[in-house]
């Protein structure tokens, strides 16, 4: 009996196989060990001080702003052009050369000569001259639906519609977030003493942080000029619920591909803590009463989430259905006191969907926040790789069949199985997806066709003996060179590798957005095709004055409390 339960429990480890296909990996959720939520963290322990250093913005909204952050290890300035463009300029395309907002993350307070040089070349993005002291570059366009409805209210004495802010949740929507070096600006720096530069993707997260705090500013700030005696701010609890909106398409798909070693980094990261979490012997009473309050915030958080697209919706209602069932069950208050409670409590709920496990991953996860914290410290990585090439062909062939066995099975003869194909765009630097059978540039398609080399790399084996050495082997193939270092890779990084082919007609790119995002701390994962998809960054997370609030420093699942809009809970401005 004691064994075959503990077969049952060892299921809740899952095997690469099993988990790094993209279904799973597009049914991630934030957690603790999110950028973002680590750069909130950051924050609040160090406590970081902003400053609005310049407000050079008209009553149209037309100029620019400067505002400062000390991380106590050095001062950055998030330094922002506000621009009047018409509707039909305003689009969240690649293609756009016209935004509301421009913008960098810069170190220091330019001097006036690089205030000069930003102002010329920030507004330009891609087509600017860019210089190393910007970490970063970025745009953003309003929501122009709930942007200027809450203006019209604000300056009328009136907070926003409930319902409307619940649904949209941002006022400035990002639509590229440049930074690591690309157009001219500095470079990643892991071995920098500056967790800004050395944590991945804080930079970024701390530019979309600061476009969260400017368009609170930006918005109380309009609306008084637009009716000084009767205007007021948004209330607190509104301000904090409004994030960052954020348009994300293909250009960060190939990431997850290209950063083998990194992905797998994050993945074990979380399956390492997980595994802990499992092996708890005990539970205490205040655990039991975070995770009974925690599932049902989870409840209401998925509950405020609603989308167009057809088939994320009916993952959303069964999630909620699931949610609510797991709250009602009172066996599971009953497990949690039990040995091993844990273990128990997720075995008892594996038959849910992955959305759902998903979620209850990240309430084990943030029921430990010192572990989690302890782990989230170990989420870069360097890109060197020591591989071996003492290999011989034999071994070689092995390791294909035991880790690529899912690319061996793939029928390449289906035309469905080579239906895209993966390139960069010339005029703008981002990755796309051809139809091969229809599009031009296969012959300078990137190297994301991981199935088909696989089977050409195990055809080109059989034409060698197996005592040959790899290093040998490589002399008369030198084109397989990147897909035998995968390989070599996967062995030692078993999470580095998505586990499907990436050129099959039914494969989602969606998938791998939703992966990276809930890492970046993504919430309100919104579909428009399976191309690309909406989401919000730092909604419910706190302002700069609210970052010393221990109540408003917990916005793990994020709801908007009900309200009445004719009620205005702030002072005049």
């Amino acid at each position: 009996m004691k064994s075959n339960y503990k077969n049952k429990i060892d299921h809740l480890s899952q095997s690469p196989d099993e988990l790094m296909k993209l279904k799973n990996l597009g049914s991630y959720h934030p957690t603790r060990l999110s950028f973002s939520r680590q750069l909130i963290n950051e924050m609040c322990k160090k406590n970081w001080s902003f400053n609005i250093f310049e407000w050079k913005i008209n009553k149209e909204g037309k100029g620019h702003s400067i505002l400062t952050v000390n991380t106590k290890e050095n001062l950055y300035s998030f330094v922002i052009f506000s621009h009047l463009i018409s509707n039909e300029e305003r689009s969240d395309r690649v293609i756009a050369d016209k935004w509301d907002l421009t913008f960098t993350l810069f170190k220091g307070v330019p001097n006036k000569n690089e205030f000069k040089h930003l102002k010329r070349n920030v507004p330009l993005q891609e087509k600017g001259i860019h210089i190393k002291k910007q970490i970063t570059l970025s745009r953003a366009n309003k929501s122009m639906r709930l942007y200027s409805h809450t203006l019209e209210n604000l300056s009328k004495g009136k907070q926003p519609d409930f319902n409307l802010v619940k649904d949209i949740g941002y006022l400035l929507r990002t639509t590229a977030v440049y930074g690591n070096g690309k157009f001219g600006i500095d470079d990643f720096k892991i071995d920098s003493n500056c967790k800004v530069l050395s944590n991945p993707f804080w930079s970024e997260m701390l530019t979309v942080y600061m476009l969260k705090y400017f368009s609170i500013e930006l918005i109380n700030f309009i609306a008084k000029q637009k009716n000084n005696k009767n205007s007021v701010k948004l209330n607190d609890e509104i301000s904090q619920y409004i994030g960052t909106g954020n348009a994300t398409g293909l250009g960060m798909a190939p990431y997850i591909v290209n950063h083998p070693k990194l992905i797998h980094t994050w993945i074990n990261n979380k399956q390492n803590l997980l595994s802990k979490i499992y092996n708890k012997k005990s539970c205490t009473q205040t655990q039991i009463n975070f995770i009974s309050s925690t599932l049902k915030q989870a409840y209401e958080h998925v509950c405020q989430w609603n989308v167009e697209d057809n088939i994320q919706r009916k993952k959303i209602i069964k999630t909620r259905k699931e949610l609510l069932a797991i709250i009602k069950n009172k066996k599971i208050l009953f497990l949690l006191k039990k040995e091993y409670p844990f273990k128990k409590f997720m075995y008892f709920n594996h038959e849910v969907s992955m959305e759902t496990k998903e979620i209850l991953h990240s309430i084990l996860i943030e029921t430990f926040p010192s572990l989690a914290d302890k782990a989230s410290e170990k989420m870069s990585c360097t890109e060197e790789i020591a591989l071996t090439n003492n290999y011989n062909i034999s071994k070689l062939k092995k390791i294909i069949s035991n880790n690529y066995s899912w690319a061996l099975k793939t029928n390449l003869k289906n035309k469905s199985s080579s239906y895209y194909f993966w390139y960069v765009s010339k005029t703008k630097e981002e990755p796309r997806l051809g139809i091969k059978s229809s599009d031009n540039g296969y012959e300078k398609r990137l190297p994301l066709d991981i199935c088909l080399q696989v089977n050409q790399l195990s055809n080109a084996l059989n034409s060698y003996p197996d005592k040959m050495k790899i290093s040998e082997f490589l002399v008369n193939n030198p084109a397989m060179k990147y897909v035998l270092k995968r390989i070599l890779l996967n062995e030692k990084y078993k999470f580095s590798e998505i586990r499907e082919n990436l050129t099959d007609k039914k494969m989602k790119p969606i998938d791998i957005l939703r992966f990276k995002l809930s890492f970046f701390g993504a919430t309100k994962f919104d579909p428009k095709s399976n191309l690309w998809t909406r989401i919000a960054l730092f909604q419910g997370a706190p302002l700069p004055n609210q970052l010393n609030d221990n109540k408003k420093t917990r916005w793990f699942f994020p709801i908007l409390k009900k309200y009445d809009s004719k009620i205005s809970k702030s002072n005049k401005i």
